[in-house]
């Protein structure tokens, strides 16, 4: 029979060999010749949905984009959190438990508040 500690040592044998194998299974494929290296052009082409790439692989992307994917997550996050607070706040009994409620839910909305608001400062939100 395993113990708890023979699980937990399969476990980190396991998470050690793991990556090691994903690392170097292609090369022993790679060297042992069951991978053909025969590099050309269109093999090292850039891939772009079957059709012709219209400029090569280093483009530059417009970090705005990151930004404002940032923003929204966070914002999305922020309902995913308030949400069940929010069904939750109409069963709260005392008002103690409402107080401390609105108060922990204040503190929270206001840490994202000063967030979005130095991103506003800082012109983040501004498309140039």
């Amino acid at each position: 029979m395993v113990t708890d500690f023979g699980t937990l040592g399969l476990f980190i044998v396991i998470a050690f060999i793991f990556p090691l194998l994903l690392i170097g299974l292609p090369l022993i494929l790679r060297y042992s010749g069951a991978i053909p290296k025969h590099p050309n052009r269109t093999k090292q082409d850039v891939y772009e949905c079957g059709m012709k790439p219209f400029r090569g692989a280093w483009a530059q992307i417009n970090f705005h984009y990151y930004v404002f994917a940032i923003l929204f997550v966070v914002l999305d996050v922020m309902s995913v959190f308030i949400f069940p607070w929010a069904a939750r706040f109409i069963g709260l009994e005392t008002n103690t438990d409402q107080t401390w409620g609105i108060i922990t839910v204040a503190v929270f909305v206001g840490i994202l508040l000063v967030g979005l608001a130095y991103a506003w400062k800082k012109k983040a939100l501004e498309w140039k």
